[in-house]
């Protein structure tokens, strides 16, 4: 199950809130970060059918997976680009299996999350309902 931390530990991560990021990581650290894949792949789930529909074309998301590997960071571990795809398609499509190791899956979510939601994307109040609403699935799988 998750905690509050780990909302806010989102929230903080989407608004580029790096200073309270790191208090809530910290925080974390001490209370443990069990549950936390399971509320990524929930926030991940409603960022990417926020995004995408199933109608979606699959050159489309090639298009986005491209554009946010080439906008990452310098530093950060690379994502593999077939990974990225096949979660998307899979957030859209329960159909599609994944065999994906967790800790790619847990970066490519992380990333896609920030490039759908963050530097703006979302209001507070619609960020707010969405990870509700993510903490309320994960909360029952």
């Amino acid at each position: 199950m998750s905690s509050p931390e780990m909302v806010d530990y989102i929230r903080t991560m989407i608004r580029g809130d790096h200073e309270a990021n790191d208090r809530v990581e910290a925080r974390l650290d001490e209370l443990g970060w069990d549950g936390f894949p399971t509320l990524l792949g929930a926030v991940f789930y409603f960022a990417v059918t926020r995004r995408f529909d199933e109608q979606t074309a699959p050159g489309e998301i090639m298009r986005f997976v491209a554009e946010m590997r080439a906008s990452t960071p310098a530093g950060t571990p690379e994502i593999d680009a077939n990974a990225a795809e096949r979660l998307i398609r899979a957030a859209l499509n329960p159909d599609i299996e994944t065999d994906i190791d967790p800790e790619m899956a847990g970066r490519v979510q992380g990333l896609a999350i920030l490039r759908i939601l963050g530097h703006g994307a979302t209001s507070d109040e619609d960020l707010d309902v969405l990870l509700a609403e993510a903490a309320d699935l994960a909360s029952r799988v």
